[in-house]
């Protein structure tokens, strides 16, 4: 099984992107409280204080805005390496597998691999197949494949020429009969 069949797909990864919204969703319900929770602390103290209110305000969301966006990008960090770890060791585990257990579960895993990865499941059980046989069964395949191409021309000959002896065949019987 190669690699380049189970490589981790980060753009497209479903796993880091639910995760990555995940994240987002949390971050910006917390901004979202936290900054419902300073306009009624703001509402509070602006009959008492005045304009200053409206200064610690404004610093305040600008603080509040660069602490959210600082961990959400931390967020986002960890949650991508935290997938790509996992798909390391996925990817290693599935390529044992794949390598220790011959034909059929190479075929499957290959199928599967491709699946995941949005390509042709049939042609990555094919390419999982063919990686499970064994070097032996593996030359003996193409040699069979040779001998069936130097032979083919032959054969087509041969079928040529049964064809031409059933027609001779045919003309007599009828101009006999």
């Amino acid at each position: 099984m190669t690699t380049a069949l189970l490589a981790p797909t980060t753009e497209g990864s479903p796993l880091a992107s639910a995760l990555r919204s995940l994240v987002r969703n949390a971050v910006d319900y917390s901004a979202a409280r936290a900054s419902r929770a300073l306009e009624h602390l703001t509402d509070r103290l602006e009959g008492a204080v005045g304009g200053v209110v409206e200064k610690v305000e404004d610093k305040a969301e600008d603080v509040v805005e660069d602490v959210v966006e600082k961990v959400e990008d931390k967020a986002e960090d960890v949650v991508e390496d935290v997938v790509d770890k996992v798909e390391d060791k996925v990817e290693d585990k599935v390529e044992d597998v794949a390598e220790d257990h011959g034909v059929v579960t190479g075929a499957v895993v290959g199928g599967a691999g491709a699946a995941l990865q949005q390509k042709n499941p049939v042609w990555g059980a094919l390419k999982g197949a063919w990686s499970g046989t064994g070097t032996g069964t593996k030359v003996a395949i193409v040699a069979a494949l040779v001998v069936a191409l130097l032979l083919s021309p032959v054969l087509l000959v041969l079928l040529l020429v049964a064809l031409l002896v059933a027609l001779v065949v045919l003309a007599v019987r009828r101009a006999g009969g």
